[in-house]
C-alpha cells in the first residue's frame, strides 16, 4: 500500500502549532488539490469533515475523522467512508529545541478504474506533494501569528 511521509520543523512551541493543526478548514487554501473541505461535526476531541480533491480531473471524495489528543500532542486520523479503499494516518507534533518538528504519516489506498498503474505515480506525487502543502501552510499560520 502506498505510504506517505512528510515533516518540518516549525519555529513555534508544540501546542500553540498543534492549535492551528486542529483548525482543519483554515488549512484549507494550501492544499491545491483539494477543491473543498468542510467540517461536518465535532465533539468533545473529535472531528468530522467531509473532503474533495481533484486528481488528473477526476474528483475523489471522502470522510475523514479525527481523533485529537490534546495531551500527547499527537492526532490519529482515518477515512470510514468515501473514494478510497484505505485512508488513515498520524501527526505528530514533537518538541525539537526552540520549536517543533512535525511528522504527518499517511497510509492510502485508492482503486478507482481511471486510477490504473499509469496514474499511480501520479497519484503517490500528489499525495506527497500535499502533505508536504500541508505543512508548508501550517507553518505559514503559525509564523503569521507570531509577527507583532
Amino acid at each position: 500500500m502506498p505510504e506517505v511521509r512528510a515533516e518540518r520543523f516549525i519555529p513555534a512551541p508544540p501546542e500553540k502549532v498543534y492549535a492551528l493543526a486542529k483548525d482543519l478548514e483554515g488549512l484549507k487554501p494550501y492544499l491545491k488539490d483539494v477543491e473543498s473541505l468542510r467540517v461536518v461535526a465535532q465533539q468533545g476531541n473529535r472531528t468530522k469533515s467531509e473532503w474533495v480533491g481533484v486528481a488528473k480531473g477526476r474528483k475523489v471524495r471522502w470522510l475523514e475523522e479525527e481523533e485529537w489528543d490534546d495531551a500527547g500532542l499527537r492526532n490519529r486520523f482515518w477515512s470510514p467512508k468515501g473514494d478510497f479503499d484505505r485512508y488513515e494516518g498520524t501527526w505528530v507534533f514533537l518538541p525539537e529545541g526552540e520549536g517543533t518538528r512535525v511528522v504527518l504519516h499517511l497510509t492510502y489506498e485508492l482503486t478507482i478504474p481511471i486510477f490504473g498503474g499509469i496514474l499511480r505515480k501520479l497519484v503517490q506525487r500528489l499525495m506527497q506533494e500535499n502533505a508536504e502543502s500541508l505543512l508548508q501552510g501550517l507553518e505559514d499560520r503559525v509564523r503569521a501569528t507570531l509577527k507583532p
